[in-house]
């Protein structure tokens, strides 16, 4: 993964070995007609580097709930390594938005010229340790989501393989498997709930802190979410309740009917897709039990769209972090 402007073996997971880059990127002379698209470019490449090693240190950690060790690795990601790129990325962007040839730079580069004015408009430096704390609120939730299981048919089971029961065509294993799985996260709910009320308040605080009223259009601002609007979203959400939610009523009721019950239950509707165990009695499929089996199978699909993507595949297989939990 290495390039002209990063070594083969740059460790991105700590600050130390991050600083020398960002510190070339912010002082480098720039004094040809292409050179402002080479820090650009070189920046990027950075950002790749460092949001791939948070993404592999957060997915080591969500694997193996278990280990201290690597939910101490990413937590140093966190609390040591983001608060640094965090004023990195405003001082490059400053860089960026301050050089005369920017508006010279190709229509291409106009999206990113526009999220980078805009991250400086909302960059405040009292935001960091805040989004610190979110930061380490969401990595709780994930860790404490991520370790439920529950003993079911004589065997300690994650939440993923008990996704197979609610599928199974006899009604009383599908209600056994419900039950078990929402009476496993009841038993943290009173946790989560705090979590989800810690992020409110730290969230607004961070709206506030950028200038604006809630948390809402701060974060539409934040995502650069550019194409749409927050009364576009509200249309939308409109539109499901007018057509689609009559729709899947009567998909529904389609449902009780075939499956020959007086009610629908939670156990007879999938909670996701609205489908759930086959109407017409057919087993559910069975998941890869092989997982090289899964990656090799991955990785020709993607190979057939793109070599690029299919070499991803397999440097993730390298990686280890396209081996989750079972």
């Amino acid at each position: 993964m290495g390039s002209a402007f990063i070594t083969e073996d740059f460790d991105a997971s700590q600050w130390v070995n991050i600083e020398p880059y960002a510190n070339d990127l912010l002082s480098r002379e720039l004094n040809c007609s292409g050179c402002l698209e080479t820090l650009i470019k070189d920046g990027s490449t950075l950002a790749e580097h460092v949001s791939e090693a948070g993404t592999l240190l957060s997915i080591a950690m969500t694997c193996d709930t278990e280990s201290e060790v690597k939910r101490r690795a990413y937590l140093d990601f966190i609390e040591n390594v983001q608060p640094k790129l965090s004023e990195f990325a405003d001082a490059f962007n400053h860089r960026l938005a301050g050089h005369p040839a920017l508006d010279e730079l190709p229509p291409r580069h106009d999206l990113m010229i526009k999220g980078i004015l805009t991250d400086i408009a909302i960059f405040r430096e009292e935001n960091i340790p805040l989004q610190v704390e979110e930061a380490k609120l969401e990595t709780e939730h994930s860790t404490i989501t991520g370790a439920m299981t529950v003993e079911f048919d004589g065997e300690e089971r994650t939440f993923s393989q008990m996704a197979l029961y609610f599928e199974n065509t006899n009604r009383s294993i599908r209600e056994a498997a419900w039950r078990a799985v929402v009476e496993r996260m009841e038993q943290d709910s009173e946790r989560l709930s705090g979590i989800y009320d810690e992020l409110i308040r730290i969230r607004h605080q961070i709206a506030l802190n950028a200038g604006f009223d809630d948390y809402r259009p701060y974060i539409f601002e934040a995502k650069h979410r550019y194409d749409y609007s927050i009364d576009d979203c509200l249309e939308f959400h409109d539109s499901i309740e007018r057509v689609c939610v009559p729709m899947m009523h009567e998909l529904q009721e389609s449902r009780r009917e075939a499956l020959g019950v007086a009610t629908l239950r939670p156990w007879d509707v999938g909670e996701k897709s609205g489908g759930g165990v086959d109407i017409h009695g057919r087993p559910p499929l069975a998941p890869f039990e092989d997982v090289e089996r899964l990656i090799s199978g991955c990785s020709n699909v993607f190979h057939g769209m793109s070599p690029e993507l299919g070499g991803g595949v397999r440097y993730a297989q390298g990686e280890e972090f396209a081996r989750p939990r079972e």
